[in-house]
C-alpha cells in the first residue's frame, strides 16, 4: 500500500503519548491495619498516576487526600 503526500503529511494519526516531565503528590497512602504513611500517590502532568512507597508496597491501603499549607 502506498501513501499519498497528504497521508504523509498528517501522520499515522497516533500521537505519542505525553512526557512526564513533573508529578505532584495528590494524596497520602496509609496502611488499613495501623493507619500509619506508607507512601503517596502523585499525578505527572500528563495524568498518569504513580504509588511512590516508603518502604515497600503494602496490600491494605487506603488513600486520604493531600491537605494544603494555608
Amino acid at each position: 500500500m502506498t501513501q499519498t503526500k497528504t497521508q504523509r503529511e498528517m501522520g499515522s494519526g497516533i500521537t505519542a503519548p505525553e512526557p512526564r516531565l513533573t508529578a505532584e503528590p495528590i494524596m497520602r497512602i496509609l496502611c488499613m491495619k495501623t493507619d500509619t504513611l506508607v507512601g503517596y500517590l502523585y499525578q505527572w502532568n500528563n495524568g498518569e498516576l504513580q504509588s511512590a512507597w516508603l518502604k515497600g508496597a503494602f496490600a491494605e491501603v487506603r488513600y486520604e487526600p493531600m491537605v494544603e499549607a494555608a
